[in-house]
């Protein structure tokens, strides 16, 4: 199994929320959440352009990496 794409979601229930969602070559995937109160774009834009590339073509069951 690899890790095939990495998507940042930005939404907005009242004020804004970074959820991050990895997926697989077999269609598991994960969630996480990112938030950081008033520099939520900040960190959607961190993860997008330099942190969500990274595991793409890895192997999710490395944890330790």
């Amino acid at each position: 199994m690899k890790i095939t794409a990495a998507k940042v979601i930005v939404t907005c229930p009242g004020r804004n929320f970074v959820t991050l969602k990895i997926m697989t070559d077999q269609g598991v995937y994960g969630v996480g959440e990112g938030t950081k109160n008033g520099r939520e774009l900040a960190v959607a834009s961190l993860l997008e352009n330099h942190l969500a590339p990274v595991p793409i073509g890895t192997d999710p069951g490395a944890i330790q990496d």
